[in-house]
């Protein structure tokens, strides 16, 4: 039987320098000039990564909009604030970091809605970064191992939230700024590869599956 679905292009893509230089760029020009200059700093590099993804010829589809929108708006709310068009009671720096706790928390309880309703995000989602065979994609063990493994994204959205909300709550501007960046790293390191390990094993029954190995390698290639 062929397969006539659309080539995925992968969802990954960028390079770590993407990933570190809005979280150095939001530090030093907070230390230096401002929480202002270093939102835009921060927002203009990270849809500069975004673009730059798409024009690296990766499926991003509806992603990059609805990213692009996000952080204009994230900004453009956090300005407004710190130039007191708008009044929420609290520092600019509680309106800026807040919306990003809130985002977290809404991912978190999306997600779950995802899996709750039979339609787990990572079963439709990984297809568009990696070509699986349909036998594999209709088989109810990869719905209910994806089913799984999209829980493990509820639990470090919402763990992760709270932890953020809680360091930002007791500790200075910096210490929190470089606790956040760096546990949240680490916890979403173990996160990905503790469930990338499980995918692997509970799939590798599946006649069709391809393995761990081969689906990184064909990540992001036509």
């Amino acid at each position: 039987m062929s397969d006539d679905r659309p080539t995925p292009t992968g969802l990954a893509g960028g390079s770590n320098l993407d990933q570190l230089m809005p979280v150095v760029l939001f530090f030093v020009l907070f230390n230096t000039v401002g929480i202002i200059w270093a939102v835009l700093a921060a927002t203009a590099w990270s849809m500069k990564a975004a673009v730059g993804r798409r024009n690296r010829g990766l499926a991003i589809g509806w992603w990059l909009p609805s990213v692009t929108t996000y952080l204009l708006a994230r900004a453009a709310i956090t300005i407004a604030a710190d130039r007191e068009l708008i009044e929420f009671g609290i520092s600019t720096e509680a309106v800026y970091f807040g919306i990003g706790f809130a985002t977290k928390f809404l991912i978190g309880i999306a997600v779950a809605v995802t899996i709750l309703i039979g339609k787990p995000l990572l079963s439709w989602a990984i297809p568009k970064a990696v070509r699986l065979p349909q036998e594999l994609l209709v088989d109810s063990r990869y719905t209910r191992t994806m089913a799984n493994a999209s829980w493990v994204i509820v639990f470090y959205q919402v763990l992760s939230a709270i932890w953020d909300v809680w360091l930002f709550n007791n500790s200075g501007f910096n210490l929190f700024f470089l606790a956040r960046s760096g546990t949240n790293f680490v916890f979403a390191f173990i996160c990905i590869t503790g469930t990338l390990l499980y995918v692997d094993r509970k799939l590798e029954p599946i006649d069709s599956y391809p393995g761990l190995e081969k689906m990184l390698e064909n990540t992001g290639r036509s």
